[in-house]
């Protein structure tokens, strides 16, 4: 069951049922990587490898900029304000200014699901059955490409009406919207209003060996209301908890029962009291043997930033064994009071028997596989015990400061662009630390910010490299904290995504590799690993003619076998041949091929 050899991505749980497309998608995350972000529209597209490198120092891949075109308009993702790492200065983030909705918890906590809603529609709604499906994903990982252990749990929603029913998770999801630090646009909560109607109404295929399932949701009431509660059970003949973080008050307030199992990282079990120990019958740490680690230095981030590694244990896992019935418990919440308390958290509550779902069939591998038992060794405490690291005041500093609403003016500028971000309220006072703040696109165009006064900072830019996420770095003792702010821009003018796109193509090869990835019925043909190299290519004359010819190909197919696909393409193609961004010859073959649409669809509509 939860076998270390069984993995499964969380692109690979995202990719569309075959005949099925995405026709919108919901999240929440606590920290949040824009270049793991990248990877969902490639999912969506049903992309054949994982984009976490994507592009070079100039270019895009064709590829990936045609998913996030088509499906970048269709997420809302929620993540905890001040958690949003700074990826590297690329103008493609572009695509996802408007995507992302920071959001902070209600109770002072932190805001801490990792859960996706997809709702998918048929490609061909005439082919019969269901035209919509909705999946659920709850994790333990976050938008991240952290190397650590985590869980994933995918339910897909039944057609026959049997099943699950996980109304919560549209409960959480409208209890985000009032979390935002600012202002939602009308597509988010039309998105969500729709998704969450849609939970309400649909059941979801239960696991093998589930019988019963349930969704549970904490901390997204209101604040000063009393916490809901843990779910967790209040007696069992056996229990295991597995998870990366715990204190002292989980065992005191939320759960203050004997544990018989508890895996755990070797610092969280070294900071619990000795009082918290004695209710734990056997402590394990977790080794997962030499794997590799995929892991990037932390190159002197404060303790909570957000761009800091995550590796080793992640999981959470609560199981409870009762009289041959299992409660299994898996999603966000570590065993800590604050995540029972404070933050907003996810657990799903999987039912069944021993025989099915018990700790030693959970923990068990199969045959000669490793199993998870093995990855765990008795705990034993460190000579030097380090106190748990406390918030540091650069931490508290990206907090305060991502809390804030930022909002950019934009105005024309000479040949150019400026771009004025400010706020109203101050930003917080930055006693013994320094600032810096700059346009995502413009890495190189910084500004000195001070405290206990509001922002104002004017840039310089070009229309393509115009910027709705402001970069910020904090500097202090040593350390550093890095983050980005998405911002709503206003007076953006109406070809920036022209300019943008013009840009990141680059030149007459990456055009013809972008139009087949456009004409193309099967992307995974397209080789979207090959478009993440960089999109490498000098764009000679040579290279153009040899990607020229399958366009042409492609160009001819498709006006016999689906004409509406280049009435989609007609207003692209028209705006990039006005600012002279096509290969030579290509606007009159375009032109000529759209003359003889019509007829062709006349022709294809006789044949169906």
């Amino acid at each position: 069951m939860l076998a270390p050899a069984n993995r499964l991505t969380l692109i690979e749980a995202m990719r569309p049922p075959p005949g099925f497309r995405v026709e919108s998608a919901m999240a929440v995350t606590f920290t949040l990587d824009l270049r793991a972000l990248l990877a969902a529209p490639a999912a969506f597209a049903h992309a054949s490898s994982r984009v976490g490198e994507v592009g070079s120092e100039q270019f895009e891949p064709v590829e990936l900029l045609h998913a996030l075109r088509s499906h970048a308009d269709s997420i809302t993702v929620f993540s905890q304000a001040g958690h949003i790492a700074l990826p590297p200065s690329r103008r493609v983030f572009a695509f996802l200014e408007g995507a992302v909705v920071p959001v902070d918890a209600p109770r002072g906590g932190i805001v801490h699901p990792k859960v996706w809603v997809l709702r998918y529609e048929r490609d061909d709604p005439s082919s019969g059955g269901e035209d919509r499906r909705l999946r659920v994903l709850v994790a333990s990982r976050n938008l991240t490409f952290d190397s650590s252990w985590d869980t994933l749990l995918r339910l897909d929603e039944r057609p026959d009406g049997g099943g699950a029913r996980l109304e919560s998770v549209g409960e959480l999801f409208e209890g985000l919207l009032g979390c935002a630090v600012g202002p939602v646009g009308d597509a988010h909560e039309r998105r969500v209003g729709s998704l969450s109607a849609a939970l309400r109404a649909a059941t979801f295929a239960l696991p093998e060996g589930v019988d019963d399932l349930r969704a549970h949701v904490l901390g997204i009431g209101r604040p000063g209301s009393p916490p809901a509660g843990s779910p967790l059970p209040h007696g069992a003949d056996r229990s295991l908890v597995v998870s990366p973080f715990v204190s002292d008050r989980f065992f005191s307030t939320v759960h203050p029962r004997p544990i018989d199992e508890l895996g755990s990282r070797q610092e969280s079990l070294d900071s619990l009291s000795p009082g918290a120990l004695a209710l734990v019958d056997r402590s394990f740490t977790f080794d997962d043997r030499g794997a590799d680690d995929l892991s990037v230095p932390d190159e002197g981030l404060s303790q909570d930033d957000p761009g800091r590694p995550l590796s080793d244990l992640h999981a959470k896992i609560f199981a409870f064994e009762d009289g041959g019935v299992v409660r299994l418990f898996v999603g966000s919440a570590n065993a800590t009071l604050q995540a029972f308390n404070n933050n907003v958290e996810i657990l799903i509550e999987l039912i069944g028997s021993v025989e099915s779902l018990g700790i030693d069939r959970l923990c068990s591998g199969a045959e000669d596989e490793v199993s998870l038992r093995d990855l765990f060794i008795p705990f034993r405490r460190s000579d030097e015990v380090e106190p748990s690291p406390e918030t540091s005041a650069l931490d508290e500093a990206r907090r305060a400061v991502a809390r804030l609403l930022v909002e950019g003016a934009v105005e024309p500028s000479g040949e150019g662009w400026s771009v004025r971000y400010r706020t109203s309220e101050p930003l917080p006072t930055l006693d013994g630390l320094t600032a810096e703040c700059w346009p995502l696109a413009s890495s190189g165009n910084r500004r000195s910010i001070a405290g206990g006064v509001p922002l104002d900072a004017r840039f310089e830019t070009s229309l393509e490299s115009l910027s709705g996420i402001l970069a910020f770095r904090i500097n202090g003792d040593g350390l550093k904290t890095e983050f980005v702010v998405p911002v709503t821009l206003t007076g953006v003018p109406e070809d920036r995504e022209r300019a943008l796109l013009r840009a990141l193509i680059g030149n007459a090869e990456r055009f013809l590799r972008y139009l087949l990835a456009m004409l193309d019925d099967d992307s995974d043909q397209l080789g979207l690993r090959a478009a993440v190299d960089r999109a490498a290519g000098d764009g000679s004359e040579s290279a153009e003619r040899a990607v020229a010819l399958p366009v042409l190909e492609k160009l001819l197919r498709t006006m016999r076998r689906d004409p509406a696909r280049l009435a989609d393409l007609h207003p692209l193609v028209t705006r990039l041949a006005a600012d002279d961004a096509l290969p030579k010859g290509f606007a009159e073959l375009w032109e000529a091929t759209v003359m003889v649409r019509e007829p062709a669809e006349s022709q294809g509509s006789r044949r169906r």
